[in-house]
């Protein structure tokens, strides 16, 4: 851990005696990142082992944009990330686009492509870009980033302009999302199975569900029928207003199957957005449901939409200090609350209620400081991996330290 530490700071120096020595000529531009955080928690685990304090919250990214003429762009992007159990720990291609845009309203993108989730799914990584270290969980799950950060596949954007009324972003895509063997969601699928597996053999064979293998093996997750948009309307006023939607299916094989043992269906997940920036202010608010069906040996297991908004409002006094509140609420079930259909679990397993506040420094141009602290009532979007058990009342203190060049 120390020596993961130590490497990354080296890396932090380096980026920033290179911030300004690169010129690679007017078609290509390489940029990157990296930052170096703390995480420390009471009473549950927050991404890592974080109870004790933890300093695996470290990444590092690095694209390279080719533009062989105007209206064409080739990129990508090598990431790496050590976020304690929610680890590639690994470089991976966070995105990697061909891009044509002859026209202001009108491009395709196809490959690895960022994914339009709210106002800050696409600039999540863009730490000069966020007030916070993370941003409200209830919309943007840290855990999740990998399946949420982008699609593979194609979709067409463009920006039309209104006039004396502002102009309009939209993006239409198709394809799949991705989500790695060594994720800690794709782990927690495994648990999921294995216990099920396990909690099957141990029944007389007469009530033994027949759909359920006697041994688990391997566990295979496959994404399709991904398909979705989202409209921005950027008016002059400084208010920006947003709406996606999308439709996607994920299905689950086991042993080497042909036939999925389960699937999760997100019938349609929308995501309502306002953002109003003044002067020294901004206020940012996101509403957002997931209507979804998980299935799994043949039984529903989840049926039903989630619930979560929250509403953020951030201070500038001066150029380089930046203060943010922030209070952000997820319901597991919108029509169950307090999970009064699943009397074995407890109510606050249902809901996640976060009050947090944080500080943002500008050192420079090309390095930030930031710090907050949260203060949380319930445990839902807690994985199993990382809290056996999760308390109702916990709280968690993050800092982060960011180069960019």
């Amino acid at each position: 851990m120390h020596r993961l530490f130590f490497t990354t700071l080296c890396v932090l120096v380096l980026f920033t005696s290179m911030a300004h020595a690169l010129d690679l000529g007017e078609n290509i531009q390489l940029h990157g990142f990296a930052s170096q955080g703390y995480i420390n928690s009471h009473n549950n685990n927050f991404l890592a082992h974080s109870r004790s304090g933890s300093i695996k919250m470290s990444d590092i990214g690095l694209n390279l944009n080719w533009r062989p003429f105007q209206s064409l762009r080739i990129g990508a992007q090598g990431y790496y990330r050590n976020l304690g159990d929610y680890n590639e720990n690994r470089i991976v291609l966070d995105w990697g686009v061909i891009d044509y845009h002859p026209l202001d309203f009108f491009g395709v993108r196809a490959g690895k492509v960022k994914m339009p989730l709210g106002l800050y799914n696409e600039v999540r990584d863009s730490q000069f870009l966020l007030p916070m270290v993370f941003l409200p969980q209830s919309i943007y799950d840290e855990s999740r980033r990998d399946s949420n950060l982008a699609y593979i596949g194609v979709g067409v954007y463009g920006n039309i302009a209104c006039g004396k009324f502002g102009d309009v972003d939209y993006h239409l895509f198709t394809g799949q999302t991705d989500v790695p063997d060594e994720s800690q969601l794709e782990q927690n699928n495994v648990n999921s199975a294995m216990a099920i597996i396990e909690r099957n053999n141990t029944l007389p064979g007469s009530k033994q569900n027949p759909l359920i293998p006697d041994s688990y093996e391997s566990l295979d997750r496959e994404s399709d029928d991904l398909y979705g948009g989202a409209l921005v309307y950027n008016t002059p006023l400084g208010l920006r207003l947003s709406f996606t939607l999308f439709h996607s299916k994920a299905s689950l094989y086991l042993n080497d199957s042909s036939q999925p043992a389960g699937s999760t269906l997100v019938h349609n997940r929308f995501v309502f957005s306002a953002e109003y920036s003044a002067e020294q202010w901004l206020i940012a608010s996101e509403y957002s449901e997931t209507d979804r069906t998980t299935t799994i040996f043949g039984s529903t297991s989840l049926d039903g939409p989630t619930q979560s908004w929250y509403v953020m409002v951030c201070y500038n006094p001066v150029e380089s200090w930046t203060f943010s509140l922030l209070y952000d609420e997820f319901y597991r079930m919108k029509h169950d609350k307090h999970s009064d259909e699943r009397p074995q679990a407890e109510p606050y397993t249902g809901w996640r209620k976060d009050i947090g506040a944080g500080v943002r420094y500008d050192i420079n141009d090309w390095c930030n400081l930031k710090f907050e602290y949260h203060y949380v009532d319930g445990s839902a979007m807690q994985l199993s991996v990382i809290n056996d058990a999760p308390k109702r009342y916990w709280s968690y203190f993050a800092a982060r330290l960011s180069v960019v060049f």
